[in-house]
């Protein structure tokens, strides 16, 4: 059978048509998708670089500011915190918190506000810590790189582990105390763990909770 010249053209039209779409399918289609992907890998890593620029061009500011609120905390260590001998650091710490909570309790007509345990850690101090090289690398890869102010540095600390009970509304105004320096000495609280009690029938209020909170003092060293 003989084809003739108008048939042959539409056929060679028709097998360039399909080498087209093949090529688009298997090869084009897939390089395009990939230089989609990439261009939009360069948007993202450029919105990360302009917020790294951004960063870089605060620092100047954000290290004067870090610098200035150091200066001010060690002046308040250095004129409103009495010294205290290292043996009465337990004993003055208990005293100080049971009278905090006391007196929360009655300022918030909270009765269930109290202390049910108090068990200290052992007494640490980021001097020594810092004097030996071993440790601090090791504490840095752990922990990361330690954001204690210089100004606290010279203190010992010791973590009180205590469980408390109390309403709600009572914890956050005992928090606000502390951040106060009610206790007259600097502490810090890493987490809360909080778990309420079963309520009274027909009692209205918010629940008791029980109050798991680790709470870092500070032994007083300045004056």
């Amino acid at each position: 059978m003989t084809i003739n010249t108008p048939v042959k053209i539409v056929v060679a039209f028709v097998v360039i048509a399909l080498i087209v779409v093949m090529f688009w399918l298997f090869d084009w289609k897939e390089k395009t998708e990939l230089v989609e992907q990439n261009n939009a890998k360069v948007a993202e890593l450029e919105v990360k670089l302009e917020e790294q620029r951004k960063l870089v061009a605060d620092l100047p500011a954000l290290t004067k500011e870090k610098t200035e609120l150091e200066a001010e905390l060690a002046r308040v260590v250095q004129t409103n915190l009495v010294p205290e001998k290292a043996e009465l650091f337990v004993a003055n710490y208990i005293k100080e918190i049971e009278k905090l909570t006391d007196e929360e309790g009655y300022r918030t007509g909270d009765d269930s506000f109290e202390i049910i345990s108090i068990t200290p850690g052992a007494l640490t101090s980021q001097a020594a810590k810092g004097s030996d090289a071993d440790n601090t690398e090791a504490a840095e890869e752990d922990e990361g790189v330690d954001a204690t102010p210089d100004a606290l540095k010279q203190f010992p600390t010791r973590v009180f582990q205590m469980t408390m009970k109390g309403r709600y509304a009572t914890l956050i105004e005992f928090l606000y105390q502390l951040g106060d320096l009610r206790l007259e000495r600097l502490v810090t609280i890493d987490k809360i763990a909080l778990q309420p009690e079963t309520k009274k029938e027909g009692d209205h209020r918010s629940p008791v909770l029980t109050i798991q909170i680790p709470i870092t003092a500070y032994m007083r060293q300045g004056g």
